[in-house]
């Protein structure tokens, strides 16, 4: 159930697979008529300015505008109309198989209930195209302009089976690559132009949301028509309830079959591939009467009537587990961001979870995803967000560029105002001194194995500013670093404690510094104990901070927004001061926003440690530091370069692959070897052929046992164990002093008469531990029952389970998309050497996909291209302060103004690159008393300079006017001017 993109061939033979190909079919009762009506397709178009909506298609016509050709004059629309023109995009609208198959096993009336609603909800998703500007026009030099074109023409094509015979309602929508240009919009060559060639790179990002608009309007349809009820079926998709998943699979033999050929896990590109690859005729079907016929004696042998089915969706296994499975989800420490049950309220809450402002096109995307599994519709959903933007409950930050009098994109109050207040909490320059000169000497003095960069780290970070930041990058020495600060705190006669996203890093900072470290989400948990008045004398009372406390701030780059506000906030009312350590180029935050990034551009200047010690090779090393500066491409082909990056085609040889590496590397180099992979999924595969290399190697014993545990994704898996098993834990454990994240080795197994066991246990940490596997999950709470434990084989795992950890020998195993972060992450974990294996089927298929013959290969050359093109994929969350008008009156007031149109001539990055490029100079001139972000230089996007003079400000003109030797270059009267804070 999707709605799948398929680029179109050149001109008018691109028009024979929809009009002429003898293979193509309608219904089966009335396949040999279907041609003689040249298609049977129906035009849909916006604007009517070439062929009249709802009027049957004609061969020729669809011929011609295939070609750019006008139909009824011959002459070309479009520039480069002719047999070389791009025909256009066919978007096919497909619903899940329960649909079909109750179409299959209904009566007329019902096939002609279901077949309206289909074509209804088709109308509705491609009116949701033409609405949301997912089709544009192009004028200006190099088609820089974007328009929204007055009219997008479409044919519509219904067919009713798949190649192997079974029933699939879809219909292909030809997006014709000819568009009706908008008023006064062509200048120059494409003044005289009344039509414009279509530009759908919006329409292939925001894909998955024309599905769902899809799927919502027709689940709408076939509630009110059939009072039919829905259960989720995994990647926003959903199933009518009740109707088996054994009927399901009898109709889906061609699913099978591309399965069969693709792979399980297999991307879309390449189930696309692979339904070219195992296409065949459609003539050698039976026809008619004939595939009827075998429909029913299919659905008889399935002994099931769907219908019937269809009326107790509550003997739906799935449909029972969800029901039974929302009330014992536990509610998460922040409530969620907007109330309400509606589809849109629900889609903000889960997506404010992770970030602080949501796209439209992802906020629209999971609310129809939503609202398809409860049967609502697309006009009620665009309702509700209308109705919560007048509330003010979804605050706009900027127009649709596409749409008018929409909004791109939303944050909610309680984000924003948690944002100015964490932005507040951080700006405390120069507040006093916490640690003493003599101290920090002191401190150096005993570590002289530190680098000059790391003492001058030292010394910035143990400064007089209240919030001071230190980014190191992976395999630069934060940790010798931390310590050294650590140290001079405590001659200073100061508490240090640490805090870090998650418990594993929290241990790793009190293992490394000596200092007592927590996890911030148990540290809220303990503030707000702690700020109960019914725990003021109870003797296990969290201590709060105070001004003579130093708070080390590890992995901030992880930190959520609400997180650091909530510590820099607490810092602030009690005089604390904090040391933020962290990297924005690893991995992000799993909580909203690039809160680092927000506090980094605030605080204004940081240490910055560069210098890689991690790697033992020079051009390792180099590569590390350009990963560090965002040049993640970069230092991928230098990997490259060094052939430590293996295409390996099909999924199956590429682990191989990877297994036969982690062996090698194991030989060179020790057992300290990691598999790095993208997804559990993957992790899970390579942890069961690591095991079977291990006990052919003798390294592993026998399984003694297979138990419940639930994976990464918090299914419930069986388990082999053995004794010399590594496993990695999923849940922290307190009871046991156990963390998510931590590992153990198996060192004995006891088999109990239950068919439960005793495990003797090996942490990474030196303790043993003897327990229960079933102690070994979280105690239930609130009534909930007991649940397996979360334990994985701990051989392979992701790269969010690497960040943070160091080992001899590395191996990346990329069988899916990956980016930047993840690359990066991957090849900086290790000292000696690092090698990547990648699924090649996966990138060709993604090659092969936008080519006009999608059966042709790609080379390797063309492979690897399409891997750096990912590595250079650099999202970074989106913070509410990127969108203010004026930043620092959003900071002071949380007040998010409103955007005026910049002038024609400014340019804003370039002038905002200049603002960065003066800090630098700042920093390199060594002045310290003034401290001005880069978006208070150019405030409110380049309309004007604050002009209050200072005198710090007039200093500093004149040293970068004597760095320069020319002292007397600036006007009298600029000399005056300042940048007040």
């Amino acid at each position: 159930m999707t709605a799948s993109l398929h680029r179109l061939g050149a001109g008018s033979p691109a028009a024979a697979y929809y009009t002429q190909d003898s293979q193509r079919e309608a219904r089966p009762d009335r396949r040999d008529e279907y041609y003689l009506s040249d298609g049977g397709g129906v035009w849909w178009s916006s604007g009517e300015t070439i062929v009249r909506h709802g009027a049957a298609i004609d061969a020729a016509s669809f011929r011609d505008l295939c070609a750019g050709i006008h139909p009824n004059t011959g002459k070309p629309l479009v520039r480069g109309a002719g047999p070389g023109h791009w025909a256009g995009v066919d978007c096919t609208m497909t619903p899940g198989k329960s649909v079909s198959v109750l179409w299959m096993a209904g009566t007329p009336e019902q096939r002609a209930a279901i077949e309206a609603a289909h074509r209804a909800a088709v109308q509705r998703a491609l009116g949701f195209v033409a609405a949301e500007g997912l089709i544009t026009v192009r004028t200006g030099a190099g088609g820089a302009e974007q328009h929204r074109p007055r009219d997008l023409i479409v044919g519509r094509f219904d067919h009713y089976t798949t190649r192997e015979g079974d029933p699939n309602i879809h219909t292909h929508c030809v997006l014709i690559n000819v568009a009706s240009a908008p008023e006064n919009a062509g200048a120059g060559r494409y003044k005289s132009r009344t039509h414009l060639t279509i530009e759908p790179e919006r329409l292939y990002a925001a894909q998955l949301g024309v599905g769902a608009a899809y799927r919502a309007a027709l689940a709408e349809g076939l509630r009110e028509r059939f009072g039919l009820q829905y259960r989720e079926a995994g990647r926003g998709q959903w199933e009518v309830a009740g109707v088996p998943e054994s009927l399901l699979a009898a109709f889906s033999k061609r699913s099978e079959q591309i399965l069969a050929y693709a792979g399980a896990g297999a991307s879309s590109a390449q189930r696309e591939i692979a339904a070219l690859a195992t296409r065949r005729g459609k003539e050698e079907l039976p026809t008619g009467t004939e595939l009827e016929a075998r429909w029913r004696t299919e659905l008889a042998a399935c002994a099931i009537d769907p219908w019937l089915a269809t009326r107790h969706p509550e003997r739906d296994p799935v449909f029972k587990m969800a029901a039974e499975r929302d009330p014992e989800r536990e509610s998460p420490f922040d409530p969620p961001e907007i109330p309400g049950d509606g589809p849109v309220a629900r889609a903000a809450s889960a997506l404010f979870r992770h970030e602080s402002v949501l796209a439209r096109k992802d906020l629209l995307q999971r609310a129809l995803e939503i609202a398809g599994v409860a049967g609502i519709g697309v006009d009620a959903v665009e309702a509700e967000l209308g109705q919560l933007e007048r509330d003010a409950t979804l605050v706009p930050l900027a127009d649709a560029a596409m749409v008018p009098g929409a909004s791109a994109c939303w944050t909610s109050p309680g984000i924003a105002a948690c944002e100015a207040s964490m932005l507040r909490a951080a700006d405390r320059p120069l507040e006093r001194t916490w640690i003493t000169p003599e101290a920090i000497e002191d401190a150096l003095a005993h570590t002289p194995h530190l680098s000059p960069e790391q003492g001058e780290a030292v010394r910035h970070a143990a400064g007089r500013d209240g919030v001071s930041l230190l980014q190191a990058g992976a395999g630069t020495g934060k940790t010798t670093t931390a310590a050294a600060v650590v140290a001079a705190a405590r001659s200073s006669g100061l508490k240090v404690i640490g805090l870090a996203p998650s418990w594993v890093a929290a241990d790793e900072l009190g293992r490394s510094t000596g200092i007592p470290a927590q996890a911030i989400a148990r540290w809220r948990q303990d503030q707000t104990q702690a700020a109960d008045p019914d725990t003021t004398h109870r003797p296990d009372r969290p201590a709060v901070l105070d001004a003579e406390t130093v708070v080390l701030v590890d992995e901030a780059g992880m930190v959520a927004t609400r997180d650091l506000e909530a510590v820099l906030s607490a810092a602030r009312s009690t005089g604390a001061k904090v040391v933020v350590i962290g990297d924005r180029r690893q991995l992000a935050s799993v909580g909203g926003a690039s809160a680092l990034r927000a506090v980094t551009d605030v605080v204004g200047r940081s240490a910055v440690l560069e210098q890689v010690r991690r790697q033992t090779v020079e051009w390792q090393r180099a590569a590390s530091v350009l990963m560090a500066r965002g040049e993640v491409e970069a230092g991928l082909r230098a990997y490259a370069a060094q052939d430590r990056v293996e295409l390996v085609a099909s999924a199956e040889a590429a682990q191989v692959r990877v297994l036969a590496i982690w062996s090698e590397q194991r030989a060179a180099h020790g057992e300290d070897v990691l598999i790095v992979t993208r997804r559990n999924a993957d992790a899970a595969v390579l942890n069961v052929r690591a095991r079977a290399m291990l006990r052919a190697e003798g390294r592993l014993g026998p399984d003694l046992v297979t138990l419940l545990a639930r994976d990464r994704d918090d299914r419930p898996v069986p388990l082999a164990l053995a004794v010399g098993d590594a496993l990695r834990l999923g849940e922290s454990l307190p009871h046991f002093g156990l963390r998510n994240g931590n590992r153990a080795r198996i060192e004995a197994i006891t088999v109990e008469p239950d068919g439960g066991a005793r495990l003797r246990l090996a942490l990474e940490d030196g303790r043993a531990l003897e327990v229960a596997w079933s102690d070994l999950a979280q105690q239930p709470r609130f009534g909930r029952k007991r649940s397996q434990p979360r334990i994985v084989h701990a051989y392979a795992g992701t790269a969010y389970a690497a960040q943070g950890r160091t080992s001899s020998a590395a191996v990346m195993y990329v069988g899916a998309a990956t980016d930047a972060r993840e690359i990066y992450v991957g090849l900086t974990r290790h000292r000696h050497e690092a090698k990547v294996v990648v699924e090649r089927d996966r990138l060709e298929a993604l090659c092969r996909q936008r080519q006009e013959d999608a059966r042709m290969p790609a080379t390797d050359a063309m492979v690897l291209e399409r891997l750096f093109r990912e590595a250079r994929t650099y999202s970074e969350k989106v913070n509410v302060v990127d969108h203010a008008a004026d930043r620092a009156a959003f900071m002071r007031e949380g007040s998010l103004g409103k955007h005026e149109p910049v002038g024609r001539g400014v340019d804003v990055h370039r002038a905002l690159h200049a603002a960065r490029l003066l800090r630098e100079a700042m920093a390199w001139l060594g002045v310290e008393q003034l401290i001005v972000p880069t978006w208070r230089l150019v405030d409110a996007y380049g309309r004007r300079l604050t002009q209050t003079p200072t005198r710090v400000a007039r200093v500093l003109v004149e040293q970068v006017a004597r760095r320069l030797s020319r002292p007397d270059s600036l006007p009298e009267r600029e000399r005056g001017y300042g940048i007040d804070r």
